[in-house]
């Protein structure tokens, strides 16, 4: 059973205020102190749980005036409002992502041409190198969307786009720990070279791998064993 924790308090207290209309676009968050105060936790998990809400385009700090609610992405803001990857449905996302993920590049390993491969190199090498952490979050996402994107399937890319958007927080949690980049740089890299080798069952077997190992991990830092 997973553990609420006051990332998540942060997060789902503004996701209700928004739902319930306490909150609406154009709205100026409360200073971090009071609502730090308000919601019972540490200003470092209130700045976190900010930094989620920052990266689905639900608000935005400017400064010398303060963080407001905002609606940069209109389909970011709503599939934050309607389905929000909370503890208790990670898991179930994580599977969800297995058939997803595993169906595609099934489909797709024959069909990946140079330039595709171009992108995906640049994409991977962001991690043999050392960057901030958005940074990573942005090539894991764009990694694995462009991935999705090769079957030129029209719903599948929708299905894509939403699974990005939900996979945000999750990535945020992950790669405040060095061993977890490290795990992605190897996977990427490990996907790449099975695509590139044009057999069917290595790249099956590198995204059930790559996948597994973040289940594992999410598991542990879930427990507080990370």
């Amino acid at each position: 059973m997973f553990r609420v924790n006051a990332t998540d308090i942060v997060v789902n207290s503004v996701k209700e205020a928004l739902q319930t209309g306490k909150l609406h676009v154009g709205d100026r968050l409360p200073k971090e102190a009071d609502m730090a105060k308000e919601l019972g936790v540490g200003r470092s998990s209130l700045r976190e749980g900010m930094k989620i809400l920052a990266a689905y385009g639900v608000i935005e700090s400017r400064q010398g005036e303060g963080t407001f609610v905002v609606d940069h992405c209109a389909q970011n803001f709503s599939e934050f409002l309607g389905f929000f990857p909370s503890q208790e449905n990670r898991m179930p996302f994580l599977e969800l992502r297995r058939v997803i993920e595993v169906g595609n590049i099934l489909t797709i390993y024959e069909k990946v041409t140079e330039e595709d491969f171009v992108v995906l190199d640049k994409l991977v090498t962001v991690f043999d190198e050392k960057h901030p952490e958005r940074d990573y979050v942005e090539a894991d996402k764009q990694f694995h969307a462009y991935l999705l994107e090769l079957t030129k399937n029209p719903m599948l890319t929708q299905i894509s786009k939403l699974l990005e958007n939900m996979r945000t927080e999750l990535l945020w949690k992950l790669f405040e720990h060095k061993e977890i980049i490290e795990d992605a740089r190897i996977a990427h890299h490990r996907i790449l070279d099975a695509l590139k080798s044009r057999n069917r069952v290595a790249c099956a077997e590198a995204v059930l791998q790559h996948l597994d190992t973040t289940a594992k991990r999410v598991i542990l830092i879930s427990h507080g064993k990370e």
